[in-house]
């Protein structure tokens, strides 16, 4: 089916907010508390409606065949998991989702597992899903479904550049905290070693008592910066592992949900 760009812009919000319900309510159950799933903070997620529109594609030209349907639609769907998977970590400095304790993955990104279900998700958007949406869409007025693209787009730009900033936001927290830590490890070694050597520089030691303080003080200030859109980007991605600060990452979860334990 071919369709104007309009109808693929709203195929693409529908699929969207298809997916965000599906993911949410599946990692909320895991974590047996609601877990707002995306990058972004609105309802959609954007890779399962980029991936509705690779299944359509994929499978519309061997609609006849389910066994192609699959193939066609496991495959692409997988390649765009791989691709998206790989701009997020070189972007954000991040992995949002991680197959690498999965049998037969690739690099943690794509795995058989995830493959096989894009495949059957491929059979079920084709021959379920789409052919009932399809004709909502196509009786809807074009100019109502261009004036709710619009709508939907502003919402979506804001919301992925709120999303982008905050991610940004917290890679940089995450560096200064791990620097922190080292400096702070640093200037206890060296404590101690004025200490042991029996040194007669009390100015230095005071000085690096001072400066200890210092970076603890900082250290708690940089852990309190996370505001609302920070802490939902956190707390969205629970199985999220940062590629260069993970241990900071880690340290910073704990204290966030021992803050809600309050």
């Amino acid at each position: 089916m071919i369709y104007a760009i309009q109808n693929w812009i709203f195929i693409f919000f529908i699929y969207s907010f298809l997916g965000w319900c599906f993911e949410t309510a599946l990692v909320s159950i895991e974590e047996k508390r609601f877990v707002n799933r995306g990058f972004i903070r609105s309802p959609f997620l954007p890779l399962y409606g980029f991936g509705a529109i690779t299944m359509i594609v994929a499978g519309t030209p061997v609609i006849k065949d389910p066994v192609l349907v699959f193939i066609f639609g496991a495959v692409s769907a997988t390649i765009l998991e791989f691709v998206t998977g790989w701009l997020l970590e070189v972007i954000f400095k991040t992995r949002y989702w991680d197959y690498s304790d999965t049998h037969y993955n690739f690099k943690g990104r794509i795995c058989a597992e995830a493959t096989l279900m894009w495949g059957f998700m491929t059979l079920l958007v084709n021959y379920k899903v789409h052919v009932h949406i399809e004709p909502i869409i196509l009786k809807l007025d074009s100019q109502i479904i261009m004036i709710l693209d619009i709508i939907l787009l502003i919402i979506f730009i804001i919301d992925f550049i709120a999303s982008a900033k905050a991610a940004i936001d917290v890679n940089n927290i995450l560096k200064r905290l791990t620097e922190i830590k080292n400096e702070i490890s640093d200037i206890n070694l060296k404590i101690k070693e004025q200490i042991r050597n029996n040194s007669e520089s009390d100015a230095k030691l005071t000085s690096l008592k001072q400066k200890l303080e210092q970076l603890k003080s900082e250290n708690i200030k940089n852990s309190s910066k996370i505001n609302f859109f920070k802490k939902n980007y956190l707390n969205a991605h629970p199985n999220s592992r940062s590629l260069k600060f993970n241990n900071a990452l880690t340290e910073l979860k704990i204290k966030i949900n021992e803050k809600k334990k309050k």
